[in-house]
């Protein structure tokens, strides 16, 4: 009886994460959202953990250009890549470090880089000094509209629960794959795998 018990439920939650993920990630439509209302409201968004102030300048299309502020000894972002757009860096105040493929490189006010997708990179600040990033010609966006979005949601839960809480985990699954960055220390297959699964839960809980 006990053991027949323990396979019912077992089924249960395994009807449960795969007929959600179905449901949330292959049946439903994604959600639509209309970014020049949001960021007519969410101009400006931060993370205390990452030490980055962001302010939306610009929206063009599916497109945001940004100026971002890294504050003294800002720890920024894990290493992460993303697989589907560049980053284009351009500093105009203070020296930048950036980790990109595990090495080290410095760049100064004046200075610019583009990270090909696919890259591993985690920009940082060891100064003492604000870095402040911003393309003031606007020669090309700084990330996809929802990418810029997904950061908006996810900042506030780092900060409450921390990076490596399991509701940011759960936070990422509820964004879904568009929200492109992917750990760079972790098989991209398994980081997939895992949103898609926790999607249905993550629209219960969150």
């Amino acid at each position: 009886m006990i053991q027949k018990f323990i396979l019912y439920v077992a089924a249960g939650i395994l009807i449960f994460f795969i007929g959600g993920g179905l449901l949330f990630n292959e049946l439903l439509p994604a959600k639509t959202i209309d970014f020049q209302s949001y960021f007519s409201k969410n101009k400006h968004f931060s993370s205390m953990e990452e030490g980055m102030e962001i302010e939306v300048k610009k929206l063009s299309k599916d497109n945001v250009y940004l100026r971002v502020t890294l504050k003294p000894f800002a720890a920024g972002p894990l290493e992460h890549i993303h697989q589907n757009f560049d980053e284009y860096f351009v500093i105009e105040k203070g020296t930048l470090s950036l980790l990109i493929n595990g090495q080290k490189r410095i760049l100064k006010a004046g200075e610019s880089i583009l990270i090909p997708k696919g890259t591993p990179h985690k920009p940082f600040n060891e100064t003492a000094q604000e870095v402040i990033l911003n393309d003031k010609n606007e020669r090309q966006p700084t990330m996809p509209a929802y990418f810029a979005y997904g950061l908006s949601q996810l900042y506030p839960v780092i900060d409450e629960y921390g990076s490596k809480s399991p509701k940011v985990l759960f936070q990422l699954a509820r964004l879904g794959p568009s929200f492109d960055t992917w750990l760079a220390d972790a098989p991209l297959f398994s980081q997939k795998a895992i949103r898609w699964i926790l999607k249905p839960p993550a629209h219960v809980f969150l």
